[in-house]
């Protein structure tokens, strides 16, 4: 395999990561439900200028959960036009809102949202991440490194756990935080070391070899990190 298909390869183990279907420790996959979920103000009773905030939000979550990413969608858009949102409840919902456009249409979809929210919400620090890494450019590169490093993800004793069903796990998360060291490769700054501790961390908690770390791990093997 040459030298831009194993990039490739590894970047599209940070996209199927990002997408709920990284295998091994990133959870099990999407559920379907009909579509037809009743939201607030669609035959419930309800309309949007009775609507609480955080029970939309509450609501959008669980049909995200479920599959229901238009359904999701929706509800996080509906709370967002809310007069009375409050800067706190913005951020969570930007947060689902990106991670729902995402799993719906892709990752650069959710990209906008996610920039709305990931000053103050770790789980939009992912999917920012993830989106900027797909572009597979020095500069997004560096922008996700500085993102996943914000969460705190360089602390090897730091462990991920997200409030919400994004099906991102820690093992996950310190792998792409490998892959950005690896691709960046400051000698000054150590990151084939700091890609090499983060990659081992990721895959001993995450064996699978045919799930995404897996897929990470490979590629930069391949790719030729010294000492892996």
């Amino acid at each position: 395999m040459n030298r831009k298909m194993t990039v490739l390869f590894a970047i599209l183990a940070i996209i199927m990561i990002a997408s709920g279907c990284g295998g091994g420790g990133g959870g099990s996959g999407r559920y379907t439900i009909p579509t037809e979920i009743p939201t607030p103000g669609t035959g419930g009773g309800g309309s949007i200028a009775d609507a609480d905030v955080d029970s939309l939000i509450a609501s959008a979550w669980e049909d995200f959960a479920y599959g229901a990413y238009s359904s999701a969608t929706s509800k996080f858009n509906q709370a967002l036009s809310i007069d009375t949102i409050t800067d706190t409840q913005k951020v969570k919902a930007y947060n689902g809102l990106g991670w729902s456009l995402t799993r719906a249409t892709g990752l650069e979809s959710g990209y906008s949202a996610f920039t709305q929210s990931s000053a103050a919400n770790n789980e939009a620090k992912i999917g920012l991440a993830s989106a900027l890494i797909q572009r597979g450019d020095m500069v997004s590169m560096g922008e996700a490194l500085r993102l996943l490093e914000e969460i705190g993800l360089k602390d090897l004793t730091y462990v991920f756990a997200s409030t919400n069903p994004i099906e991102i796990s820690n093992a996950e998360a310190h792998a792409m935080l490998s892959w950005c060291y690896f691709w960046r490769n400051n000698t000054a700054k150590d990151d084939y070391e700091n890609a090499k501790k983060q990659i081992y961390l990721a895959i001993g908690e995450d064996p699978s070899t045919d799930g995404s770390v897996g897929q990470i791990y490979k590629s930069m093997r391949a790719l030729g990190l010294p000492g892996l």
